[in-house]
């Protein structure tokens, strides 16, 4: 996230230099530095044998030449001798830039001290050129004044160290400056080399010159190079940034499908912002990286393994990280550390999600105001069509609130893509269109030696058929041509596929056919991912020496198809474009694949170091990809649980019907069953909370789950205790419920565990309450929480209906106390549960919490609370892709909303609420509703449609067993009968029934209603 390019940085030559990264102490900053050292030969002899006015003027005419060939090609001069000087540069450059610019200067050197021994009678004056990069401690920084102050690092001592032992009229670089120019420069191993002052050999190139032909297309140091048919975006962007250096941030959206210059477009926005831009951020999101939480920011982060073996990055790596980017503020550092998942990261004192979003924005927002402290800021994140959901959020909220800052936040997405998300910041769009044929003739023109197009008359029709105008192609296909093809045998078929991938397929096949082993290390490569390192490549091709893996990597390097990625301690590499990884892995037969796939599965599993950034999804799909169905299986589960405690439930719900669909593939194996299980178990409380209670999905999955779980021996019936709990829940009424809840109680009798025993009486309070039996509900509350242990219910609460049991008791045990008349112990119940719920921090707690303050609100007639409850409600429903929370916010806030302001409205947001949960199946409580929705009809004058409604929601209350609100219902019914002119020994009826219903239950509350509105109505109760 917090760095400009993840293969920027140069290759750390070990006992010479410092890793990359980090600001240093004084103010200065590490910086990559290519430096350069000239010195004549011979120049001594010459001052003895020439006039000395004579010799003056041929130095001086030799440095000004010099110097003039730095500045030509961007470079600073720092230190200048009397026949010789060193040069720095630029440090805003890409470090590609500077190594080719450096070259291009020193072979420039080479020639104009030929060319001004010439003029000067000196046929043999000749000069040596060093050249070096690493990377360097640069105490000032600015464009104007960075030359001229301390500058520390290897670069300067090892490019005086090879300008010594270059031989006349040659330029050597170290092995770090051939790496970066190696695309754009041809160059001859000179050996590896004693230079003093430096503890090991260094391999050392004689530079050659620049590379003629297509390869100049590849080159990241060249500078120039024509953008076909993308003026229009660039002016707009040029407008966009003018506002930005103004202080106005805007949001730019590059859209296009693969290949078509998106990435191309942003290297050219970074390359015209780079001289007034004050810091670039390089994001990338890769494929599959939906399910990784915060990926693009862990992709710049060193995968790691703490002291305990654990995976993943660590505090202390995330703080580094910020802090070279000027963000130095804990608490920011600390939220992203945490959701990361950093090895000693600080845990937050509320893990409450909406406390938690809230704070990974307020960081957000501070750290954008840290990173353009000092000037206007560029932020780039490449393909969000695969960005994972928190990093969304997170981009989104970015997006909303960047016109507040001198940023340009660049994205780019392909257009099949769902960007809606983004729609609040209104970006400008700009979508890509392929080139036409008139441009595509450009753009061969552009990538193909001009001396060769007259001999290839079947380039430009060829190309533009199998491109389709799409630059990555017409790249691809140009470099093949130019590298394969004779101009006497330039003739593509008439007869090839015109698909666009499937002749990239072709394309690439035949390129890579020609690099003999390095085409099994980028098929390898292709089937890692994303990144691979060498020792990984070992064990995926164990009959390949290191050092053939190694000169394989740099040759792919070379021809275009990976890039290094440097990060501290290691060196990676990755593919140039997604694309071609794509179509490399789709080349690779099926089982070649699946060996491979299992090579990477097995050593990974056996070794997490060897591959810090596959996290358990990843190593899931490796597992699944090379047919290890049996292995997959559990580590998506594994994967799964891991998101949900973290409170990821999409991702985790993604993770774990996967892992059920590789349990179906197995069939009806012993092993099949019992991951079906644990996969059941797992994701049953993410229904709930996700989709409702008694949804028909949830109901569904239990009834599926115990249908396996009664087959399994008897001695494994308490394991799968979850299951038979969440069955017991999810039943279609509370009849059902107590039948299978008595079910349970036999079955798990012998159970000696107290987390059992604390469950089962958590089905008994929740039966007994809706049953309407308030001091059997309060006795088994009691004796329920006094088994409770916060530590088991870390894991219980995810397992036992997607709540914590506290929160559901003490949650019970309030609406209890209420309906017996208990009011002050009610809302001291009602606090503790709100404040427990908000300190464990767990969605689906908070979310019945939420429910249970709602209901409470509506027993007391608080309009006014119930509308601030329901719109947390609808907040934290949507933040949670909570379906069932977010009918329940329509329906309690329409209640509200109906009672306050206006009747209408507040009706029709309702009788939606009710309607989506009628959808979702999950009406546990629908005689509840239908009495809000009768009350509603008749206070709208509606009567006998509500007399019908009320009729239902009796019947369904008597058929059900949800008997705790019939009192209520009764009562209603009274008084809308009463409105009608009904006689008043029907209106009796239901009011006695109301009133010995209440009395029965021991309802106080219900029966103090039911008698007032006898007394209203002036009924005389016999009894």
């Amino acid at each position: 996230m917090l760095r400009d390019s993840r293969t920027k940085t140069p290759r750390k030559a070990p006992e010479r230099g410092q890793g990359s990264g980090g600001s240093s102490v004084r103010g200065g900053e590490r910086r990559i530095v290519t430096a350069l050292c000239y010195d004549l030969v011979g120049s001594t002899d010459l001052m003895h044998v020439m006039d000395i006015e004579d010799y003056q003027e041929l130095m001086s005419a030799f440095q000004f030449a010099s110097k003039q060939e730095i500045a030509s090609h961007s470079g600073v001069m720092q230190h200048e001798a009397g026949d010789g000087g060193v040069a720095l540069f630029p440090i805003e450059l890409e470090a590609r830039d500077a190594a080719s610019l450096a070259i291009r200067a020193g072979l420039g050197i080479v020639e104009a001290c030929k060319r001004v021994g010439r003029e000067a009678g000196q046929d043999d004056l000749q000069v040596r050129v060093g050249i070096a990069t690493s990377v360097a401690l640069v105490r000032e920084a600015s464009r104007e004044g960075w030359a001229q102050e301390p500058v520390t690092g290897a670069a300067l001592a090892m490019a005086a160290r090879l300008q010594a032992i270059a031989a006349p009229s040659s330029v050597l670089v170290c092995e770090e400056t051939r790496h970066l120019a190696g695309r754009s420069y041809s160059f001859v191993f000179e050996g590896s080399k004693e230079l003093k002052g430096f503890t090991t050999p260094e391999k050392v190139w004689r530079a050659l010159g620049h590379k003629v032909g297509i390869d100049r297309f590849y080159a990241f140091g060249r500078l120039g190079g024509p953008l076909i048919n993308r003026e229009n975006e660039l002016n707009t962007i040029g407008r966009i940034w003018d506002g930005v250096l103004a202080g106005q941030g805007s949001v730019v959206l590059i859209e296009g499908d693969a290949g078509i210059g998106k990435s191309r477009l942003l290297r050219e926005i970074r390359r015209r912002t780079r001289g007034r831009r004050s810091k670039l951020l390089f994001f990338q999101c890769l494929p599959g990286g939906f399910r990784s939480t915060l990926h693009p920011l862990l992709n710049n982060l060193p995968g790691s393994v703490s002291g305990g073996g654990q995976m993943g990055p660590t505090a202390a790596a995330v703080a580094a990280l910020f802090e070279r980017n000027g963000i130095r503020d804990a608490e920011v550092v600390d939220i992203f550390a945490y959701l990361l998942g950093a090895q000693g990261s600080r845990q937050p004192s509320s893990k409450d999600p909406k406390a938690i979003r809230e704070r990974a924005h307020r960081a957000l927002l501070r750290a954008l105001e840290a990173m353009c402290r000092s000037g206007p800021a560029v932020v780039a994140v490449e393909d969000i069509h695969w960005i994972d959901p928190t990093s969304q959020d997170l981009l989104g909220e970015a997006a909303r609130i960047i016109g507040q800052f001198p940023i340009l936040l660049v994205t780019t997405s392909r257009p099949a893509s769902a960007s809606e998300w983004l729609d609040i910041a209104s970006p400008t769009r700009l979508p890509l269109r392929p080139l036409d044929p008139d441009e595509t003739r450009l753009a061969i023109k552009a990538k193909w030696p001009e001396h060769r197009l007259d001999l290839l008359p079947d380039l430009f029709d060829a190309t533009e058929r199998i491109s389709g105008g799409v630059p990555l192609f017409i790249e691809e296909i140009c470099q093949w041509v130019s590298q394969n093809v004779e101009p006497d045998t330039m003739r593509l078929s008439e007869s090839a596929n015109p698909t666009h991938v499937s002749a990239f397929e072709s394309i690439l096949a035949s390129r890579l056919q020609q690099l003999g082993t390095a085409r099994e290390v980028a098929r390898a490569a292709a089937v890692a991912g994303t990144q691979v390192t060498l020792p990984l490549l070992r064990a995926l091709l164990p009959d390949f020496g290191k050092s053939a893996l190694a000169n394989a990597a740099d040759t792919l390097c070379e021809t275009g198809f990976l890039t290094r990625i440097r990060l501290p301690g290691r060196t990676a590499y990755g593919f140039r474009h997604t694309l071609i990884q794509e179509t490399i892995y789709k080349s690779v037969l099926r089982k070649q694949r699946q060996v491979l796939h299992r090579r990477l599965f097995t050593t990974v599993n056996q070794n997490r170091g060897i591959a810090a950034w596959i996290d358990t999804g990843a190593l899931a799909e490796h597992a699944e990809r090379a047919g290890l169905l049996e292995e997959a299986a559990p580590l998506f589960i594994t994967a799964g649980k891991e998101s949900s405690s973290r409170s990821a439930m999409i991702e985790a719900k993604q993770f774990l019907e996967h892992a059920l669909d590789l349990c179906g593939q197995l069939g009806e194996s012993d092993t099949a069953e019992p991951l079906k299980l644990s996969a059941f178990t797992a994701l049953g409380p993410i229904l709930i909370g996700a989709v409702g209670l008694s949804s028909e999905p949830a109901r569904r999955l239990y009834e599926d789950a115990v249908e396996i779980a009664r087959q399994r021996p008897l001695s494994e019936q308490s394991q799968w205790f979850p299951i038979y709990w969440g069955w017991w829940l999810t039943g279609s009424n509370f009849r059902v419920m107590h039948d299978r809840a008595l079910e349970v109680r036999s079955m798990l009798s012998k159970a000696n565990e107290p987390e059992i025993q604390l469950q089962v009486n958590h089905c008994i309070w929740a039966i007994d309450f809706n049953l309407g039996r308030h001091r059997e509900t309060q006795e088994a509350i009691k004796a329920g929480l006094a088994l409770y242990d916060e530590k088991r219910a870390k894991e219980s609460r995810t397992e036992f209906g997607g709540h914590d049991a506290k929160v559901c008791g003490l949650g019970q045990l309030a609406l209890s106390l209420w309906l017996t008349g208990r009011t002050k112990a009610s809302d001291a119940a009602l606090s503790r549960m709100i404040a427990f719920a908000d300190r464990i921090a767990h969605a689906h707690s908070k979310a019945h919490s939420l429910d249970t303050e709602a209901v409470s609100a509506f027993y007391r007639d608080d309009f006014e609370g119930l509308t601030r409850i329901s719109l947390r409600m609808a907040d934290f429903a949507q933040r949670h892709k909570m379906q069932s929370l977010s009918g329940l916010s329509n329906l309690f806030g329409g209640w509200a909303e109906a009672h306050r302001t206006s009747l209408a409205s507040g009706h029709a947001l309702f009788q939606s609420g009710l309607s989506q949960l009628r959808e979702l199946g999950a009406v546990a409580d629908l005689p509840i509703y239908l009495c809000m929705h009768a009350t509603l009809l008749g206070l709208a004058g509606r009567i006998e449609p509500a007399i019908n409604v009320v009729n239902e929601a009796i019947g369904k209350g008597e058929e059900t067993g949800h008997a705790y609100w019939l009192a209520e219902l009764h009562r209603c019914r009274a008084i809308l009968l009463a409105r009608t002119g009904e006689r008043k020994e029907v209106v009796a009826a239901d009011l006695r029934c109301a009133i010995e219903i209440a009395e029965s239950q021991g309802a106080t509350a219900l029966l103090r209603r039911a008698r007032k509105s006898t007394r209203e109505l002036g009924i005389v109760i016999r009894h």
